[in-house]
């Protein structure tokens, strides 16, 4: 479903990715580790094509995007559902508008089967009352959910997660990793996910890999991390990554 092969990206004389590789199976979760900075969301951006990458290809959902026209890449990009590190919802947009701009944007459904389907998707995420608040006045926890309902109410095949626990306490980040969970038995969805917390990683993934010195590290299943005897992945184990 997802298939980076020796993949290749610069920002000007630095290497972010230097023969990358990464295959992801139709329904897998595969979690991403990596230190700040080493280029994590790099590998997000670049295997939805948001980044060309300057060496190697990029599949997904079937559709080679690195010789992919732009009407291609919008048609491929409308299976993809993307929950970002700060959330991006449209501060000028209520959190129904937020959560229905995929089925209004892209779907072109009518404003009755919009507000329907939001409200349901709200009822599941404990929020029902919230729908005509603004993103300023939601909580972190609250913002994250909003963010996760806007990324699955168009169904995609495939989630991108970047660090979706970030900033948020133990409680409300075990509360966003059971939704996603939750929304990927569901829906049989294919997961990336970039964390750096083992607690989210052991819960929702199948396999982790690390992105170390641009490339990446295929670890196995997360319940065998702790067994690694790597120095790259031993240091991934002490304490700060387990918040």
């Amino acid at each position: 479903m997802i298939e980076l092969r020796d993949i290749g990206v610069r920002f000007h004389q630095a290497a972010v990715l230097r023969g990358a590789d990464l295959s992801v199976a139709e329904g897998e979760a595969v979690a991403l580790i990596g230190p700040s900075g080493s280029g994590k969301t790099t590998v997000l951006k670049t295997a939805v094509g948001l980044i060309r990458p300057q060496a190697g290809e990029v599949v997904l959902a079937g559709t080679n995007l690195t010789r992919a026209s732009p009407a291609s890449l919008a048609r491929v990009r409308r299976q993809v559902g993307m929950l970002f590190q700060g959330n991006a919802l449209f501060d000028s947009m209520t959190v129904l508008e937020n959560i229905g701009f995929v089925l209004r944007e892209v779907q072109r459904l009518a404003p009755a089967e919009i507000q329907s389907r939001v409200r349901q998707f709200l009822d599941r995420l404990h929020l029902g009352e919230i729908g005509g608040l603004y993103p300023r006045e939601l909580s972190g926890g609250m913002k994250k959910r909003v963010g996760l309902a806007r990324a699955m109410i168009g169904e995609p095949r495939v989630l991108f997660c970047d660090d979706p626990t970030a900033g948020l306490d133990p409680i409300t980040s075990d509360a966003i990793a059971d939704l996603i969970l939750d929304f990927r038995r569901q829906f049989k969805v294919t997961l990336l996910l970039v964390s750096n917390s083992l607690l989210v990683v052991k819960k929702i993934a199948d396999r982790v890999l690390l992105l170390h010195q641009g490339r990446l590290l295929d670890l196995g299943a997360p319940e065998s991390l702790q067994d690694s005897e790597r120095p790259e992945v031993r240091q991934f184990l002490q304490p700060e990554f387990t918040s």
